[in-house]
């Protein structure tokens, strides 16, 4: 609606004078506020429609809660739905339990064959448990593809006081273990993931702990198992049930599933193909189904569309540089370390090289030394910039040396 503000005031300009004039001029006014309260109007609806519209805009591509599809090895983002977003994640937290065992291992301080004695606070657990008994004393290699396969609490409590000598001591090792690795989002009260208060992470936060989990070899057949038993062949066995439903899916490495009230449905899962290795996040997915259907969305989408992309430098253009007082004339340069990358899949062709490497550079040089840059391009992006070194040393030539080589020269006639 328009309202021609300048007909309004010659309208009032033009009325007679009086009663009447004033009685006029007041309705007139009457009109006029009536007309702007309804182009306000109009325009709120205007910027709420539009408000909504963009919220709408911002809605969650998939139900669940968060979401985050990320590279293991680069650590590059492919999709993320709420990344940062804190939640409780369930056994989904018996992935960092996992890697602190594997470091263990790796240092020489915790093997397959260590016995572990349950406490009364690891028989005490409830959920998915395999029914320790206080005292009960069994393997690393039971205790550890008891959590892995079926999410074993008891068993992960009784694994944490083994290694920490109390679980809260271990939970301390849990959150400094995630500090070192910039899980700026994350805080440990258990090692099992069940419900408490401030015991939370991210689908960005996990995404890095199960990269760095993958790291490790030592649970890989336990990773794979669909079922097999602990305590076989006793009165006391006990089924141990695979609760990833994406074991039949085409590379998959693992990895680690989770359920309670607060935290939902969730699942982080592994696969990988051509060397290429995917992390799939899924925190509070809204059923149960809905979590593996999500994962494997998110792992097709990664291997449909990308491929790991590693630079191929010219030979070429790195070739010796000539050194400017230097006691060596030339020294043989190098890219200081070789990196990889997504991108998209056929594009690899399409990558630009940029060489950017000084002819001659001044003595002193130290091996190490930067001499020039290479830049990688897709189209308009950077994929990396990598530094050109020295490889090795040239001191300067100072007036001594000068004299020494001249020296020397001389005898060798």
């Amino acid at each position: 609606m328009h309202f021609n503000k300048g007909l309004y005031i010659n309208y009032l300009r033009n009325l007679k004078c009086g009663e009447e004039e004033k009685t006029m001029r007041k309705k007139a006014a009457e009109i006029f506020s009536l007309i702007i309260s309804i182009s306000f109007l109009i325009s709120l609806s205007a910027v709420y429609a539009e408000g909504e519209e963009k919220e709408a805009e911002k809605e969650d591509l998939y139900p669940a809660k968060s979401a985050v599809l990320a590279e293991a090895a680069t650590g590059q983002i492919l999709f993320s739905q709420n990344p940062n977003r804190k939640l409780a994640i369930a056994s989904v937290t018996k992935i960092m339990t996992l890697l602190l065992a594997a470091e263990e291992m790796k240092a020489g301080r915790l093997s397959m064959e260590d016995t572990v004695t349950a406490s009364y606070n690891a028989f005490s657990m409830d959920g998915s448990v395999i029914w320790l008994n206080e005292g009960e004393k069994m393997s690393v290699y039971d205790i550890t593809r008891s959590i892995v396969i079926s999410s074993a609490n008891d068993a992960c409590v009784a694994l944490a006081e083994h290694i920490g000598g109390t679980e809260e001591h271990f939970v301390s090792l849990m959150n400094k273990k995630a500090g070192e690795l910039g899980m700026k989002n994350t805080h440990f009260v258990n090692c099992t993931g069940l419900d408490a208060d401030n015991h939370c992470s991210t689908a960005a936060d996990v995404a890095i702990m199960a990269a760095e989990l993958r790291k490790y070899d030592y649970f890989d057949e336990f990773l794979l198992t669909r079922l097999t038993y602990v305590r076989e062949g006793t009165d006391r066995e006990t089924q141990l049930l695979n609760t990833n439903r994406l074991l039949k899916y085409k590379g998959i490495t693992g990895l680690k599933t989770g359920t309670t009230d607060n935290a939902g449905y969730c699942f982080t899962a592994t696969a990988k193909r051509n060397g290429m290795e995917l992390v799939a996040v899924v925190l509070g997915a809204e059923t149960d189904d809905g979590r593996f259907d999500i994962a494997k969305e998110l792992l097709d989408y990664g291997f449909d569309g990308f491929e790991l992309f590693s630079p191929e430098f010219d030979a070429e253009q790195l070739t010796d540089i000539k050194v400017k007082s230097g006691v060596a004339k030339t020294v043989s340069i190098e890219p200081r370390r070789q990196l990889q990358c997504l991108i998209p899949k056929g594009k690899s062709g399409d990558v630009d090289y940029l060489y950017n490497i000084r002819q001659e550079v001044s003595a002193p040089l130290k091996k190490g030394d930067q001499v020039g840059k290479i830049v990688v391009l897709l189209g308009n992006e950077t994929l990396f910039v990598v530094p050109v070194t020295s490889k090795e040393d040239s001191e300067e030539l100072s007036f001594s040396k000068s004299f020494w080589f001249l020296f020397k020269g001389l005898l060798s006639f």
